[in-house]
């Protein structure tokens, strides 16, 4: 795999799911829930976790997923975090 240049932020059409890749090995997630929204923080130490970050990048590329310029990420952040954190319990 070739090495990515960072930092890159992206989101899903619907604002759904809101990405920032930090570094090669750092991807975050704001994914929105109704009126709630989770933060997942990816590790990425694994060759399936690779397999993923490129996968998304893949979807950048071909249009499914736009690409956002870090004040637009910024932006959008501050609106899903208008809503409540689901936090999980892990039940």
């Amino acid at each position: 795999m070739e090495m990515v240049r960072t930092p890159k932020w992206f989101a899903t059409p619907d604002g759904g799911s809101i990405y920032a890749l930090l570094t090669p090995d750092r991807l975050e997630e704001h994914q929105r829930l109704g009126r709630r929204y989770l933060h997942h923080v990816l590790e990425v130490r694994t060759y399936a976790d690779r397999l993923h970050v490129a996968a998304l990048l893949e979807r950048v590329a071909n249009g499914d997923i736009i690409a956002l310029e870090e004040d637009e990420y910024d932006e959008r952040i501050k609106n899903i975090e208008q809503l409540e954190r689901w936090e999980s319990t892990g039940e």
